[in-house]
Order: C-alpha cells, then structure tokens, then sequence
C-alpha cells in the first residue's frame, strides 16, 4: 500500500494510481484552492457583466422597434440611458478580462503542473502551451486539448487505484460557448460598422447586428458559469487526490521498498545434518523412557 489509501496492485509495491505518477508525487503537488477562488470572483463578475449586456442590448432592440414603427412615445432622448450604460460596460470590461485571463492563466498553469505530477506521459503539449496556446490562434483547439488531458490525468480513482473516466460534457459546454461568443461578437461588430444609426431606414439594419450581439453576451454568461464549474471539479479533484494519501502508510511503504533495493538477498542456508543413527543408539532407551528388564 504505496498511498496507504489502497492496496498496491503492481510489481513496484504501489497503487495503479501511484505507479503512472511521478516519484514524490504527493508531496509535489500544489492544490490550486486559492486561486481557484480567486478565478470564480473573476468569472463571476464576467457573466454579471454579460448578463448586464445582454438587458442593454434587448432594451435597445426594444427601443429601436418602437422608433421605428412610431408607435409609443420614443423619441432619441430615450437612448441615453442605453447609451451610458454601454459606456460603463465598456470602460469595465477590458480591465475585467485582462485581469480574468491573467489570474485563469496563472490557475491553469498550476493545474497543468499538478496533473504532470500525476499522469507525467498522458498529455499531448508541453507545459508552456498553457500559457502560448491562448495567443496562437493558428493552435485555437490546443487549450481544448490541454484541458481535457489535465481532466483526465486528475481523475478519480477506483477502489484498487485505476483512473475512472469522468464526465466532459461540462468541458465541451464550456469551450464551446466560448468560441461562440468570441465568434458571434466579432459577426455583430463587423456588421455595426456598416450602419448609419442616423439614418432612419438603418434602424432595422441597425437590430440585426444588435441581436447578434445579444445572442454573443448570452453565451459569455454560459461560459462563465461553465468555466466556473469546470475551475472547482478540477481544483477539487486534484485535490482530492492529494488529501486520499495516508502520510504514515505511504513513508512505511517507501521506508520497506528501499530497505529492499539496498539490503542484500539473504544467503541460502542449507539444514544442518541429522546425526546418524547408530545399531547402538538405535537400541538406547530416551531420557525419561520406561526401560525394559532384561529376560534372566
């Protein structure tokens, strides 16, 4: 019992589990708790953010049908409020993604050290691609693949230490919206330029790219939510897999290969030889053994 969580299942004397990881794997890793915390504040305040766009945006689209079927009383005053609102979101949101993609780099690079400790030959990149891959848009998949290599490398393990095969769905929920995000915003921003919202006749051209819009704020909020599951089953599972180590099982355990590699094999001891029976002792009453009386 190499973990002293679970009965050594290989030649080494360890645990499934602890026969893929590293050497000292246990005392390596570095759970990445308080940074975790740290990204779900971050993300948190992206998909409020986003959700407060996503209400600009459709009071806009609102605003824009009645001007433009002139029903009701909307005059140009009644985009004021949607106007300052834009500019605050604005002037909030880069500060908040740069500090959001800093800290989610910094707590994906420890992730990715944790999982090396834990499946060094299960990964498909190298360690610096955790931080390179998000500034390579020719590599635009390789943050998919360095995800989900550090998901299945920090995966739970079984009764007898085999890795078990968790669930991706959150991991494609996630990457997925967030292509789509960054995908639709830059169809609603490349459509805007081509609208004259002075002009009355732009103002259904003007919804189109509006909604676009709309639909890409909506998918932030999805991709924050699930980036933020993401960020706790992963930290939780290394974890988890750090805290299953029994400290004084393991050190025995170690204490015992060692102790095997450095003593020498026994020397074969052969059985001292039995003395010979003799016609003399053969006949020899035994200590202690009623004597019989000779005949007279």
């Amino acid at each position: 019992m190499a973990c002293g969580a679970r009965p050594a299942g290989t030649d080494s004397g360890r645990c499934f589990g602890c026969s893929e990881a590293a050497p000292g794997w246990a005392a390596a890793l570095r759970p990445a708790n308080g940074l975790a915390a740290a990204v779900h504040v971050l993300l948190g305040l992206n998909a409020v953010l986003a959700a407060v766009v996503v209400a600009d945006d459709v009071w806009a689209d609102v605003l824009l049908g009645g001007l433009r079927d002139g029903t009701g009383d909307v005059g140009p005053e009644d985009f004021d409020a949607v106007r300052s609102m834009a500019r605050g979101v604005n002037g909030i949101f880069l500060p908040l993604a740069l500090a959001t993609a800093v800290v989610f780099i910094v707590w994906f690079h420890r992730i990715r050290e944790n999982a090396d400790l834990l499946l060094p030959k299960g990964h498909r990149h190298g360690r610096g691609w955790t931080i390179g891959a998000w500034f390579t848009p020719v590599a635009l998949w390789f943050p998919w693949q360095l995800m989900v290599d550090c998901w299945r490398a920090s995966a739970p393990l079984d009764a007898e230490g085999r890795r078990s095969t968790p669930s991706e769905k959150i991991l494609a929920l996630w990457w997925s919206t967030w292509i789509g995000s960054i995908v639709l915003g830059r169809i609603a921003a490349a459509t805007m330029h081509h609208v004259d919202p002075t002009v009355l006749d732009s103002l259904e051209t003007l919804r189109t790219p509006l909604r676009v819009e709309t639909a890409a704020s909506a998918l932030r909020v999805v991709a924050a939510v699930a980036a933020i599951t993401v960020v706790t089953r992963l930290t939780a599972m290394q974890r988890t897999r750090r805290t299953e180590v029994n400290p004084l099982a393991a050190r025995a355990a170690q204490e015992v290969r060692v102790q095997a590699l450095v003593s020498p094999p026994a020397a074969a001891t052969t059985p001292a030889p039995t003395p010979a029976t003799t016609p003399a002792s053969a006949g020899a009453p035994h200590d202690g053994a009623p004597q019989a009386q000779a005949p007279a």
